[in-house]
């Protein structure tokens, strides 16, 4: 596998771990002192789930368009996964299918383990 696709799929992680580090050493962590801190926090908290959520959506006039799309992704992550068991299988080697291949087993799995590490704070 190449190191830059390595590189990237562990980068994520590597950078949180730091920065746990580093706020369990200054005690940089922020608490909301007041009750109006604490909402301002979770509706920015909210925002950006919103923003994340709404990312890669070409605002369709049609609500089904939007739906299809989303759809797609798993479908597209299931051929990618499927066509790299297949090279593995029959032993066609390909540099390619390997980096794409990781790239969406990060996407899926990578992505989805540091939701949870992080949820558990």
């Amino acid at each position: 596998m190449d190191p830059i696709t390595i590189l990237a799929a562990l980068a994520p992680v590597g950078v949180d771990v730091v920065k746990t580090i580093l706020a369990r050493f200054t005690g940089a962590e922020f608490k909301p002192a007041t009750v109006n801190d604490w909402l301002a926090m979770q509706k920015a908290e909210l925002d950006r789930f919103t923003a994340i959520n709404a990312a890669g959506g070409m605002n369709p006039s049609y609500p089904w368009v939007e739906a299809v799309v989303r759809l797609q992704r798993p479908l597209l992550g299931g051929v990618v996964l499927g066509v790299w068991v297949w090279s593995k299988t029959y032993g066609v080697p390909s540099d390619s299918i390997d980096n794409f291949a990781s790239a969406i087993g990060f996407y899926l799995f990578g992505d989805r383990t540091l939701f949870h590490i992080k949820a558990k704070k």
